[in-house]
Formats: C-alpha cells, structure tokens, sequence
C-alpha cells in the first residue's frame, strides 16, 4: 500500500504507522486514553505536511471487529480527518476517485 501510495502521489507526503496522538489532541486525560496506543496505517499528506486523508488497510485480521473500526474512525472524524478504509490494496485509479485529488496537485 505504501509503494502504491507513493506511486499514485509522487507529489504527497506518505506517512506509515502514524500515531493517533500525534494526529489527535487533547488535555483531558481520559479522552487521550480513548485514543492512546492507537495508530494509524497511512496518512497522505500535501507537502506541508496538511493531511488529506488517513487510509486504512483492512486485512482478514479485521473480520469481526467493524464496530471498532468504527470507533477508532470516529475518534479521527471528529477530529477533522477523513478516513478511508479498503480491504485490499487498491489500483492507482481507485486511489484517484476515492481520494478525489489528482496525483500531480
């Protein structure tokens, strides 16, 4: 996903296994414990670093746990990002139209 990432946004910054708290902000400890320990599978980003989408990759691993998928979704929602997930690596062009941005932006 990284290298196809990468591929499809040679412009973009491509970050792997992003931390929720460096995404996520908040003094209130038990909000933070929401979130602490939670990391994200990919952040695509502009090149100052403003992030256009968090994607998650949803292996066989994750059958069964969709309503903590939703959550851990939720949590970077509210937060102001958007959340993509798939369940296998997508070609160039699904990334386009579901990302909704051109690769040479």
């Amino acid at each position: 996903m990284f290298f196809r990432l990468t591929a499809t946004y040679p412009q973009h910054v491509v970050l792997a296994q992003v931390a929720f708290s460096a995404l996520v902000d908040t003094r209130d400890r038990p909000t933070r414990n929401t979130f602490n320990r939670k990391v994200a599978d990919f952040v695509l980003c502009d090149k100052s670093f403003a992030v256009i989408a968090v994607i998650e990759l949803d292996d066989k691993s994750h059958r069964g746990r969709e309503a903590t998928d939703a959550d851990r979704d939720a949590i970077l929602v509210r937060a102001g990002y958007r959340v993509l997930r798939f369940k296998n690596v997508p070609d160039s062009a699904d990334l386009l139209t579901a990302v909704g941005q051109t690769s040479s932006a």
